[in-house]
Formats: C-alpha cells, structure tokens, sequence
C-alpha cells in the first residue's frame, strides 16, 4: 500500500483502490474503510490491472496500468479533496461506495448534474461531491474514457459545495500546483547529497535517496497544518499481530513522537516545521500540573475521545476489535518532558535563535522546575504499560535529559541554572537504583528493554561506557530476532512478538558511533527490503515475511531512518556538498 498526505488528512491506496480516507481531518470517521472491512468499509476503486506503481513526488502516486492506462492519486494541497487524474485510452469502471460513521452508515447519493453527485450522510450534516471530469463517461456503468479528473471533496455544509458556484472551478492548476510543492519542498532540505553518495549492503545512492525523500515527504504531509500538530500515523487498528487485540488508534499527537519527528526535520533543514511542532506542544504546556498532563493531543490541540471499540467493523484481516480514540491519553508518562527539551534545545543549536528561546522561557522554566520536583514519581514508561507503573530507567533518563538541556539553553543565554544540582542528583540516583553491571530496565528486573538504546543517543552516557557495553550485548542477545530489534521480551498482553522498527534503528545508530558500519548497514537494509520499494516503513516488522505490522506509516519511524540515513553519510561521504 501507499499513503497520500496534504497536511490535513490521509489516504492509503491498495494498486487503484483507495481503502482508506478519513475526512476532514486524520482522525475523523472515514469516507473509506476498506482497510478495516472488506464488507462494511466502503471504497473508491479504478477497474484496472496494475503494471507499475511508485511515487511520482511525495504524496503523489502514479499508478501504470496494463493496455496503457494511468491514474495518477493526491490530495489536494489546502483542501479536503481527493483528485484522481485518469488517462483511459480503453474504457476504465469506476466503483465509489461511500460510508459514513466508520461504515455504519451508508451514503445516499443524489445526481445534480451530469457525473456530479452528492454523498450525504444519514444526519445530512456532513456531504461528499463528486465531480467526474471527462470528455466520454457512461452514466449507467460509470465507465470514462479518454483523459479526465475525477474530484471528490468534503463539506461540512450544502453552502460550501462546488456544485452551482459562480467561482470557475479550475480542478487542473489546484492538482499541478499540489505537484509542484511537494517536489519544491524536497529541494528545501539538506543532506540529500549526501545520501545519495551512499553505498550499502546492496542498496544504491539512488535507493537510499528514495528512501531519505520518501520519510521527508510522509513527516510534512503528516502535519496537520492548521496548527502544527503531527499524527504518529494515519491510521487506526492496524494490527501488531494478524488476528490479535493490540490494535490501537494512532491518529493522534504524541509529544514523544512529535518530539522525534522535530528532531529528524532539524537535521534534514526542515526548521519552519519542526518549530511549528515545538510551538504546538509549548501550546499544550499547563501551568498547574505536570506540564505535558497528557502524552498525546487530537490535532485541534483538544484531549483525544475516550477510547472505544467498533463492534461492526471486522477489522483488517479479521483483527478485532477497531478502536478509536486512545486510553493512553490517562497514562503518566515522564518521559515526554525530556524528548520536548531536548528537541527544543536542537533546535536552538541549529538556529542560534536566542529571541525565540527567550520567548519560551516560562515553558523551559516551568518544565526544568516541574521535573526537578517529581523525579521521584513512577510512570507507565516509554512503552505505555497499561497499569503497570514503575521507576523505569528510560523515564529516568529522558527527565534527567530535560534538566540539562534546560540548563545547556540557560547557559547559552547566560541566565542562571538552577537545575544543575537536581540533574546530578538524578543521576546518582540511577547509578545507584538502576545499574546492576549493565542498565536495568526498572530497579530489580531482569528484563531488557530496547529503549535503554537511546541513553548514548541522547547523550546520557557515552557509548563506550561499559554498563552500556554490557546493556548493548544483553539486547543483542535476547531482543535481536534476525537482525531486528524486539522492544521488550514481554508486556502487560504477554510475549512480544515481532520486531519494532523504532528500537532497530536505534540500534543501528549505536552501531555507527561504534564503528560498526556493516551491522548498521544491514539493519537498514533489512527495514528497506520490506518497504517493498515503496520506503514507507511501519511500526512493527515481521522478519519472515519481510512486512510490516502495525499502524502505517509510522511517523517516528520515518524520522528515525532519516536520523540514520544522514548519520551514515556522515560517517562515510564526510564533507560531500548537501
């Protein structure tokens, strides 16, 4: 499958059939549901025998068809709108089933005009219009031929439609415009040179470069423009498993996530949206509680619904049950303070941009106080245990690493830091609790945990440093399954099965700070191997099957290949032009 973005929701595409489609936004009810119901779903599909398929330009799919047909997939930049461009030199069947309510509810459709119609849903409250643009079309079969558009946009209201408006309706220049930015903003990045000088494993410059694009283009389509937000992913209910129960709603923003995702835009010179994101969650900062109360936020900025289950959805592949909303907005998660600093103060680095930083202050103030009075507090950890709380290293670490990017930027500013003895005494704290000749993954476990990669990659410890030598060869030893990395062995829904693409490439980035090139490398290439060539990468990875499992794509996952692809050019092409 691919994914088609415009910065206010998404679409996923299976060969000529969009499966599905939220609309407005990521995390409205979708208008396509195929993905989550072959039955119930709905779908809008083009007849035809695919020959070929890849991005034209980010977020933008042409698809060959056999006999020579051409379809050619956006969404409309600024718009919640899809455009199909069409090239039928034989005649192609369309078929447009349109659901409402997460495919309760059928759409009644109304003819206004010829190939013009209507999709309303039961409450008429919200409506689709559909615009067939094409010189020969059949009414009765929907069968065009020739050269054409098909447009379907979403309205809130019969007063916003296209239908009977006196405004020309110019469908051509909306779809080579949306084009032409999502190929200009490739050209706004750095390090594309670089990657592209890269040879690994069996992968070219050319590979590796369509990779390094591909993640850019997912992580701006993904942030949702209104307000600078990023959805971890544009789906819902994907499973972990085929047939299981860890089937969770992604369309929403972490602050971890988002805080990635700022970081790997930062390093791809992709500054104006990475501040936008740092501006959306000092937005989310309260003054009279833990400043992120919440690990994730609907886009709007609002709390996520109240998680409930779809009874009459199937659920992709029979995965039951389709969830939306997430009850992971209750959790404490101490962590998020941490991966917010510490993208902050990158983003100060790569800046310089002290009246920026200075007009955060109360956010970096009122964290670094925050943090340095509830160090001491037990979370459910990076992993989001659902009523397990502990003293988990990794928490530990990131609240330690929110101190001192509070006082690194406090420094930089020549402004006291009150911080520093809270930070030292954090860290003695975890060497004296967490530290049994290697990194624990809470005080007494024997467990391992693939977060505890990230202690050198976030500057904690040095990665040379012993105890995390000896955490390193635990992880590669009990997690590793066939090159990939297993976050943990068990949770609170028992044995972990598959591989998480997130903790790999973490270790791949170990891996290149030990010099380790050739592991790194294969690490990558057995991530891109299952993209299939599309180099949209999930969450989790089936090593067998070489496929991915899980909600798609995955925005810190995305973020995190390009933080390994730059990493690896670095270490290998040096100083080569960006």
């Amino acid at each position: 499958m691919l994914c088609l973005n415009n910065e206010f929701t998404g679409a996923l595409i299976h060969g000529t059939e969009i499966v599905w489609l939220p609309f407005p936004r990521y995390d409205s009810s979708p208008v396509f549901a195929k993905l989550l119901d072959e039955e119930r779903g709905g779908s809008f599909l083009v007849e035809g025998e695919v020959e070929s398929q890849s991005y034209l330009v980010p977020n933008v799919v042409e698809t060959k068809l056999k006999g020579g047909g051409e379809v050619v997939d956006l969404l409309l930049r600024g718009e919640h709108a899809l455009v199909r461009k069409i090239r039928a030199p034989n005649p192609l069947k369309m078929k447009v089933n349109v659901t409402f309510n997460y495919g309760r509810d059928k759409a009644k459709v109304q003819r206004l005009a010829k190939g013009i119609y209507k999709f309303s849903n039961p409450e008429n409250s919200e409506f689709l219009e559909l615009h067939i643009l094409f010189p020969e079309m059949d009414e009765e079969t929907w069968t065009v031929s020739g050269e054409g558009y098909v447009f379907l946009g979403h309205f809130s209201d019969d007063r916003f439609g296209i239908y009977g408006k006196d405004v020309k309706f110019d469908l051509s220049r909306g779809f080579e415009r949306t084009i032409y930015y999502w190929r200009s903003q490739l050209k706004r990045g750095k390090s594309r040179g670089k990657v592209a000088k890269l040879e690994l494993s069996g992968l070219s410059g050319e590979e590796l470069l369509n990779a390094y694009d591909t993640s850019v283009g997912v992580l701006l389509g993904l942030l949702y423009n209104p307000t600078g937000a990023i959805v971890a992913a544009p789906t819902t209910s994907l499973p972990e498993i085929e047939g299981g129960s860890r089937n969770w709603d992604y369309r929403f923003a972490w602050v971890r996530d988002s805080a990635i995702v700022a970081d790997a835009l930062i390093s791809a010179g992709y500054l104006t949206e990475a501040r936008r994101i740092l501006d959306f969650f000092s937005r989310m900062v309260s003054f009279t509680t833990k400043p992120f109360l919440y690990p994730l936020y609907a886009v709007d900025g609002s709390v996520p619904p109240k998680e409930v289950e779809i009874p009459w959805l199937s659920g992709y592949l029979n995965s039951r049950p389709v969830r939306v909303g997430n009850a992971a907005a209750a959790q404490l998660q101490l962590d998020l303070e941490g991966f917010f600093m510490d993208a902050l103060h990158k983003y100060f680095v790569a800046t310089g941009d002290t009246n920026y930083v200075r007009g955060h202050l109360d956010v970096i103030e009122y964290i670094a106080d925050w943090v340095s009075e509830n160090w001491k507090l037990e979370d459910v950890g990076i992993w989001e245990e659902r009523g397990v709380r502990a003293h988990y290293t990794h928490s530990k670490v990131m609240m330690w690493v929110a101190l001192d990017r509070a006082g690194k930027i406090m420094k930089s500013l020549d402004r006291e830091n009150r911080w520093r003895d809270s930070r030292n005494e954090l860290r003695e704290w975890i060497n004296e609790n967490l530290v049994k000749e290697r990194f624990l993954k809470k005080p007494g476990s024997e467990e391992v945990d693939a977060a505890l990669l990230t202690l050198p990659l976030y500057d904690f410890v040095e990665v040379t440093d012993q105890r995390f030598l000896n955490t390193l060869s635990e992880v590669e030893r009990r997690l590793v399954v066939k090159g990939q990395v297993k976050r943990y062995e068990r949770d609170f829904l028992g044995e972990a099965k598959y591989p998480f693409t997130l903790a790999s490439l973490w270790l791949a980035r170990v891996y290149l700070r030990l010099g380790r090139m050739e592991e790194s490398a294969k690490i990558v290439s057995g991530i891109l191997e299952a993209t299939g060539g599309t180099y949209l990468v999930g969450e989790h990875i089936d090593p067998d099957r070489k496929q991915f499992t899980g909600n798609f794509p995955q925005a810190f996952a995305q973020a995190n290949l390009i933080l390994t692809l730059r990493e690896m050019a670095n270490a290998t092409v040096g100083d080569a032009e960006e």
